[in-house]
């Protein structure tokens, strides 16, 4: 299998669930998505490098490497669902039992005069729908004991899951929808939130990042910026007007905008990449908003994050006051209906 060089690594990638960081460079720092099971932590301190050449991938902890092909059979796709997302992202092209290896089909490709267009990928359509959102949303919602363990376990309230519109899947992950400013779907995270050998979050088919919930959607004059749905969730069902980053690496910095005169506390998780994105994230907000970094511990440095928190109520004892007036400031505007069922 031949990787064309000018195929849309980043896209490929990104419809995997797994956003790179925008950094100079023929090669991207990343977790391992292989065996996170087999590193301290999860491997919090990124041990895995993609190449943007070609999209080949090495861990240097676990020794665990591969292709792009590789990368998506570890993501959970398919064989074919695997080939299918390289010809959509331009990584290969697709092969026709007419095609064959006559030189007659060389002059045809040398005189076109635009080659790249040739190879430029189509974005592939998300291969979920509303009605999907609709549906695993009823299936959650018939687990009482799911949501009851997710509320002692994960700090999630059922509120907040119904306003968010989580889901349950047929394969048991949780369905977390990502919408436009105008509430059109534009992706959809699978999320694991019990400990596996699989990865913790994946993304269907089609799916483009971006922030949960949109900042438009949110009235709030201070907001959390946190990491990752799970941490956003646990703070919206805990009163944090909070928005949530898909990642450490997944931060645009023209998102930065969208939080134009509001105050943005940046809550991201005790390690060095969770505290290289807050720095990251700051700077791109310091020119149009009031924001301030949260460390929950500067003393650690082991993933711990707002959702450790939050179990251990350690935002009250250890005197975090941007978190504590968040909460104060949001209490109030919590929906009746909402705070009546959620515990």
């Amino acid at each position: 299998m031949t990787v064309l060089l000018a195929g849309d690594i980043r896209g490929f990638y990104e419809s995997l669930g797994l956003a790179l960081p925008e950094r100079g460079g023929h090669e991207a720092a990343v977790r391992c998505f292989a065996s996170p099971d087999s590193h301290q932590h999860g491997d919090r301190s990124p041990s895995a490098s993609i190449s943007l050449v070609n999209g080949a991938w090495c861990c240097h902890g676990c020794g665990a490497r591969g292709g792009a092909y590789d990368a998506a059979l570890a993501f959970g796709h398919t064989p074919r669902g695997a080939i299918e997302l390289m010809i959509t992202h331009g990584l290969i092209e697709r092969r026709s039992v007419r095609d064959s290896p006559s030189p007659a089909r060389t002059p045809s490709r040398a005189a076109d005069p635009n080659p790249q267009r040739r190879l430029a990928p189509e974005r592939r359509h998300l291969e979920a729908t509303d009605a999907d959102i609709a549906r695993w949303q009823s299936s959650l919602l018939r687990r009482p004991s799911l949501i009851l363990r997710l509320a002692q376990e994960r700090e999630w309230r059922y509120g907040v899951i119904r306003e968010l519109e989580v889901g349950l899947d047929t394969s048991g992950r949780l369905t977390i929808p990502i919408r436009t400013a105008t509430s059109d779907l534009q992706g959809v995270l699978r999320y694991q939130p019990w400990r596996t050998h699989g990865p913790k979050m994946l993304a269907v088919r089609g799916t483009r990042l971006g922030l949960i919930p949109h900042p438009s959607r949110e009235s709030a004059a201070h907001v959390a910026l946190v990491e990752g749905p799970a941490d956003m969730i646990a703070a919206r069902s805990n009163g944090v007007a909070a928005i949530a980053v898909s990642g450490t690496y997944a931060w645009r910095a023209e998102w930065a905008s969208l939080f134009a005169g509001r105050r943005v506390t940046v809550v991201m998780d005790c390690d060095r990449p969770g505290r290289e994105a807050a720095s990251r994230i700051a700077t791109d907000l310091s020119s149009s908003s009031d924001v301030r970094v949260l460390d929950l511990d500067p003393a650690r440095d082991d993933g711990y994050d707002l959702t450790d928190a939050l179990l251990n109520r350690t935002h009250s004892s250890l005197g975090l006051p941007a978190l504590a007036r968040l909460e104060r400031e949001h209490a109030a505007a919590r929906r009746p209906e909402a705070r009546g069922m959620e515990r």
